[in-house]
């Protein structure tokens, strides 16, 4: 009976994965030149991509669940209603390798914008963040000193065919564990 409920853990144990979705963040260098901050600073971004329901992920389009980027006193996110373009190119362990992305507040015209040095669409380049602040227009710039990124694993989140499996599973050892009983 040991036997059959270690079979029957293990068994669980493998049918109940869970997909991991995956945040990605930008961490730019300090603005060379700014006029729109007092105090240095510098672009933060933060991507939480749809790996698995974007259609032109082979052309290096993904969808986003969520974004969030910041450059000093000017914040764009998915969540406020602005717009973003992003463009990313990943290596075999998903890891960022190059890109280009531009938010824009989509009432101020507020921007900011991240290229890589070896985004293949504009390569070669040189590697720039900038930030744009309208009305006045103010700037705030870094040439030729890209930032770097990091990911870090969100919570699991579980698929439903991992429940519908993990849910067989339950009831399969359930079952021989009361076939067992009623045998003996």
């Amino acid at each position: 009976m040991k036997v059959r409920q270690l079979f029957c853990a293990v068994a669980l144990g493998f049918m109940s994965f869970a997909a991991q979705a995956t945040v990605y963040t930008y961490t730019g260098n300090t603005f060379d030149f700014d006029t729109i901050n007092t105090t240095p600073s510098h672009v933060t971004a933060q991507f939480d991509f749809d790996f698995a329901n974007s259609p032109l992920a082979s052309a290096g389009l993904y969808s986003f669940n969520s974004w969030d980027i910041q450059a000093g006193s000017i914040h764009l996110s998915s969540a406020n209603g602005d717009d973003m373009l992003g463009f990313f190119s990943f290596d075999t362990a998903m890891h960022v390798t190059g890109w280009y992305f531009n938010g824009t507040d989509a009432v101020t015209d507020d921007s900011i914008q991240s290229l890589s040095a070896n985004y293949s669409f504009f390569s070669p380049n040189q590697a720039s963040d900038i930030a744009l602040a309208q009305n006045p227009l103010r700037a705030a710039s870094v040439y030729d000193n890209q930032g770097t990124w990091a990911a870090a694993a969100a919570a699991d989140v579980p698929e439903p065919a991992s429940m519908l499996l993990l849910g067989i599973g339950a009831a399969a050892c359930a079952g021989a564990t009361r076939r067992k009983r009623m045998a003996a």
